[in-house]
């Protein structure tokens, strides 16, 4: 079943269901060229689209550690980024905590400098960091303590950090 976002902005009446399952298919299995196939024929705002459980293109990607892929859909979302970025699927999980659950660190460390929001929780309650602590993934959960404030829940600015040790 394909989930349509209404804050889109394009009409995705005439898009047929298998179309964004296939660009969800190409993140999820790593198919890099192929999605770059099929976004040269459509809008980049089909990467917002959701499957039937609410993710994205970016939640697979992410999920299964396709760093070139999840590079290659931030480029492509431009604006439409901020939008994508931290969009929750039905279970609340957004590309960062699915990224941290599987211990994908660059992935994790690249939706983190995307703008990804490591304090948003999931319906179970749970963060990014949570979730790579649950699942032994030290590294991301080093990465997260050294780059989030936990105070405001974005990333440190770390430029900021070092002027005030000065």
């Amino acid at each position: 079943m394909l989930v349509v976002d209404t804050t889109a902005q394009t009409t995705y009446s005439a898009l047929s269901e298998e179309v964004i399952e296939e660009i969800i298919a190409c993140a999820r299995y790593g198919e890099l060229e192929e999605l770059r196939t099929m976004m040269n024929s459509y809008p980049v705002s089909h990467l917002e689209l959701k499957d039937d459980l609410g993710n994205t293109a970016l939640h697979m990607a992410s999920a299964n550690g396709h760093l070139e892929i999840v590079e290659f859909i931030i480029q492509a979302l431009g604006s439409l980024l901020e939008r994508v970025v931290n969009t929750q699927n039905d279970s609340g999980n957004t590309p960062l905590h699915w990224s941290a659950l599987n211990g994908h660190e660059k992935v994790v460390e690249l939706l983190i400098k995307n703008g990804a929001n490591a304090k948003i929780e999931n319906k179970a309650g749970r963060t990014p960091m949570y979730e790579a602590q649950q699942n032994n993934h030290e590294k991301v959960v080093e990465f997260l303590l050294a780059n989030v404030d936990p105070a405001k829940g974005e990333e440190s600015d770390s430029t900021e950090n070092d002027d005030q040790a000065k």
